[in-house]
C-alpha cells in the first residue's frame, strides 16, 4: 500500500503440492500467472494469500480501518522519484499497527523504478527500513516486471505462518469456496443466498451441501475480507472493497459541503446522490443495498452522527468539517493537553460521535479539528485536535471556568480513556490557572519539577497567590469512582450506537424484502407515533394499488420476553397511545422484531389487539408475540390478504 501512482495492484496466492502459483494484476500495466518455488517440507497443506490494496487517497482513509485486523504482512510502496519520498509511510505504517490483530511483519517497495531509477540514497533507504522494522526492502516496475518474482518469493517467506489458524475442512468446504471465489472473479458483486445457492449447485451438479454448510464457508471467507454477508435482506457481497470506494464518494460528497460544514443529506446517500469521479458503479439495484450496506457501517463505527432536522435527517462526520475555529474572546482555558499517535480521522470523529451519544454533553458547533459541547446546564466545554505529522496530534480540552468540578473531571476523564483505548504513545499534561486572579500558569517546566519534588502548589506570577497543583480535579481524575462513571457513560454511548446500526439494518432489511417481492418501501420521517415506515403494494398488473401495511422496527432481545408458566414470548406495550393507534389505521400495522441472533420476524399486531380489546374497551398493555420470518414469501401472502386472490 502506498501511492506510487501505478494503479491499483491486486494479488493472489495458493500454495499446491509445495508450489505457489501467483497471479499479479494492476488495473493499467499487466497481468502474469507464474509458479513460486516454496520450501515446505513436503507438507500438503493449501495456503492461500490475498494481498489488499488500499487507495492512498486521503478520501479513503477513514474506512481504512474496518478492513486491516486480519493483516498477517504489510507491503508499504513507495515512489523512489518523489523528493521526500517516505512521505506517508508513517501514517500507513500506524494504521496498520493499529488496526492489525495479531504479529504481522512489513516490506518496503520502491516502485516505478523503470522510470529513472532509485534517486534516494541507499543509506536513507537502509535507515527508514531499520527504525521502522522492515523485515525486507524491494525495487519493482509494473511495467516492466522487474522484481515481481522477487516481491511475490519475499511475500511467501515473511507470512508468519506458523501463527496463523489452520481449518480444517471436509472436502466440499473447498469445492464451495473455490466456486465462490470464480463467482466474484467474474464480476458479480452482489447475490442473495438462495442465489448464491442456486448458481453453486449448476456449478456443481454431483456435489450435495446444506444451507448451513453454504453458511460456514461464508464465514470462512469472510475472516480475510473475500465476502462480506449483510446483516439485512440475506445479501452476500461479494466485492466487500466496493463499502470502501462508495464510502470514499461520500466523503468527497461531504468535502464539497458549500458551508464546508461536513455533512449529508441522508437520503442523498442512500438515492446514490454524490461524487463517483472514476469510481464504476454498480447496476442500481446492487448499488441501493450496497449504499445502504455501507451507510449502516459508518453509523455502527461511530464514525458519523445521524442528527434529525426539519429538512431531514444529516450524516454528519465529524472530521470533515473544514471551518476553522476562530478565536473566541473570552475561550475558556486550557484544561488538559494531550499528546498522541495513531488513525487520527478516526480517533478524533469516534470521540465526537460518542460523547454526544453519552447525552451527557450536547453538540453545540464543530469546527476542523474542534468540537464545542454543551453540558447539561448550559455551559461550554470542548476540544481541539492539531495534527503534528506523521500519525501525531495534539489535543487540548478547555472548559468554562464555572463548569462544575466534577463535569470537568468526567469530560477530561472520558477524553483520556477513548485515547487510551484508540490510540497510541498518550501523554497528558495538566493546565492551571490561578483561582485568585485567573491567570494561567506558563511554565508548565516548573510545575512538573515541583510535582517530581512533591511541591503541590507554585506561585502565580501576577497576583502571587499560591496556585494548588494536586487540587480537586486531579485527586477525583484519579479516582475509581470517576473511571467507573466514565464505563458507565461509554457503555451508554455504544448502546445508544448499536440501537441505531440494528434499527438500519432493520430499515435495509425492509427495503430489500420488499424490493424482492416487487413492493415498495417507504421509511417514516417521523416515527413517535409508533410508525417506522409503509410497504405499498403493486395489484397483479403491477400498478400501484395504493393499498398498504405499516411497520413498527424494534431490535434487541429486551423488547421480548418468555413468560416464565409457558415459554410465550411477549412484547410489552410501554407507550399505550402507540397501541390505540396502530388500531386507528385502516391498514395493518405489523410489529417486526430483531432478535440477538439476527432473527428478523414480524406479526399483524394490529389484528391481535382488535381482538383482544373486545372493541377497544379494554387496554392491551402485551402481546402474545407469534411472528413468523419476514421473508418476499410472507409479504406475498399479506399482499394476496389485503388485495385478494388474483382474478
Amino acid at each position: 500500500m502506498g501511492d506510487t501512482g501505478v494503479g491499483k495492484t491486486g494479488l493472489a496466492m495458493r500454495l499446491c503440492n509445495n508450489t505457489f502459483e501467483a497471479t499479479v494484476s494492476t488495473d493499467a500495466y499487466w497481468a502474469t500467472q507464474l509458479s513460486l518455488p516454496h520450501s515446505a517440507e513436503g507438507d500438503k497443506d493449501e495456503r492461500e494469500i490475498w494481498l489488499w490494496d488500499f487507495a492512498g487517497q486521503s478520501d479513503y482513509r477513514l474506512i481504512h480501518q474496518l478492513f486491516m485486523d486480519e493483516a498477517a504482512l504489510a507491503v508499504l510502496v513507495f515512489n523512489p522519484q518523489s523528493e521526500n519520498p517516505f512521505e506517508g509511510l508513517g501514517q500507513w505504517d500506524s494504521d496498520i499497527k493499529r488496526a492489525a490483530r495479531r504479529r504481522y511483519k512489513k516490506l518496503l517497495v520502491a516502485g516505478r523504478c523503470d522510470r529513472g531509477g532509485v534517486v534516494v540514497s541507499r543509506d536513507s533507504i537502509e535507515k527508514f527500513r531499520q527504525e521502522r522494522g522492515f523485515s525486507e526492502y524491494l525495487e519493482t516496475s509494473a511495467l516492466t516486471g522487474e522484481g515481481r518474482k522477487e516481491l511475490c518469493d519475499a511475500i511467501v517467506r515473511n507470512v508468519p505462518w506458523d501463527d496463523l489458524p489452520r481449518v480444517g475442512s471436509p472436502r466440499i468446504f473447498q469445492l464451495l469456496k473455490d466456486e465462490i471465489v470464480k463467482i466474484r472473479d467474474e464480476g458479480k458483486a452482489l447475490l442473495r443466498m438462495g442465489e448464491l445457492r442456486q448458481q453453486l449447485e449448476m456449478r456443481l451438479p454431483r456435489e450435495e451441501f446444506t444451507r448451513g454448510e453454504l453458511g460456514t464457508v461464508i464465514g470462512l471467507l469472510a475472516g480475510p475480507g473475500l465476502v462480506w454477508q449483510l446483516e439485512f435482506g440475506d445479501f452476500v457481497l461479494l466485492q466487500p472493497e466496493r463499502i470502501n470506494s462508495y464510502a470514499a464518494a461520500v466523503v468527497r460528497s461531504v468535502r464539497t459541503h458549500t458551508e464546508e460544514m461536513g455533512c449529508i443529506a441522508e437520503e442523498d446517500v442512500l438515492a446514490g446522490n454524490l461524487d463517483y469521479k472514476d469510481i464504476k458503479r454498480l447496476p442500481h439495484p446492487e448499488e441501493e443495498v450496497v449504499l445502504r450496506a455501507m451507510h449502516q457501517t459508518f453509523v455502527d463505527h461511530g464514525l458519523c452522527l445521524r442528527e434529525r432536522t426539519e429538512r431531514g435527517t444529516l450524516l454528519i462526520f465529524p472530521s470533515y468539517f473544514k471551518r476553522e475555529r476562530p478565536e473566541i474572546e473570552g475561550h475558556p482555558a486550557s484544561l488538559v493537553t494531550y499528546q498522541f499517535c495513531g488513525a487520527l480521522d478516526e480517533i478524533y470523529a469516534t470521540l465526537v460521535v460518542r460523547l454526544f451519544h453519552t447525552r451527557a454533553f450536547e453538540k453545540d458547533i464543530l469546527w476542523r479539528f474542534a468540537a464545542d459541547l454543551k453540558t447539561l446546564d448550559g455551559k461550554r466545554v470542548g476540544f481541539k485536535m492539531a495534527k503534528k505529522g506523521e500519525g501525531a496530534a495534539e489535543l487540548t480540552v478547555y472548559c468554562d471556568p464555572d463548569v462544575h468540578d466534577e463535569t470537568k473531571v468526567l469530560f477530561i476523564r472520558y477524553i483520556h480513556e477513548h485515547l487510551t483505548a484508540k490510540a497510541e504513545g498518550v501523554a497528558r499534561q495538566r493546565h492551571y490557572i490561578c483561582p485568585h486572579c485567573k491567570t494561567p500558569v506558563e511554565s508548565m517546566k516548573a510545575v512538573r519539577e515541583r510535582l517530581e519534588r512533591g511541591q503541590k502548589d507554585i506561585l502565580c506570577a501576577n497576583c502571587e497567590e499560591r496556585v494548588p497543583l494536586w487540587d480537586l480535579i486531579e485527586e477525583k481524575f484519579a479516582s475509581p469512582e470517576f473511571k467507573a462513571r466514565v464505563h458507565e457513560l461509554e457503555e451508554r454511548a455504544k448502546a445508544r450506537i448499536s440501537n441505531e446500526s440494528k434499527e438500519l439494518i432493520l430499515v435495509g432489511h425492509a427495503y430489500a424484502i420488499a424490493g424482492e417481492a416487487g413492493q415498495v418501501f417507504r421509511q417514516t420521517s417521523n416515527s413517535d407515533w409508533g410508525i417506522d415506515g409503509e410497504i405499498e403494494f403493486m395489484d397483479y398488473d403491477g400498478k400501484a394499488s395504493g393499498e398498504r401495511l405499516y411497520l413498527q422496527l424494534k431490535s434487541g432481545d429486551s423488547y421480548l420476553y418468555k413468560r416464565e408458566r409457558d415459554d410465550v414470548e411477549i412484547f410489552a406495550i410501554k407507550n399505550e397511545r402507540h397501541a390505540q393507534y396502530w388500531q386507528q389505521h385502516r391498514y395493518p400495522v405489523m410489529l417486526v422484531i430483531r432478535t440477538s441472533d439476527g432473527k428478523i420476524r414480524w406479526m399483524d399486531v394490529s389484528e391481535y389487539l382488535g381482538r383482544e380489546s373486545e372493541g377497544g374497551k379494554m387496554v392491551v398493555k402485551q402481546i402474545v408475540f407469534e411472528g413468523e420470518a419476514l421473508t418476499a414469501a410472507s409479504l406475498l401472502r399479506m399482499r394476496e390478504k389485503i388485495l385478494g386472490p388474483p382474478k
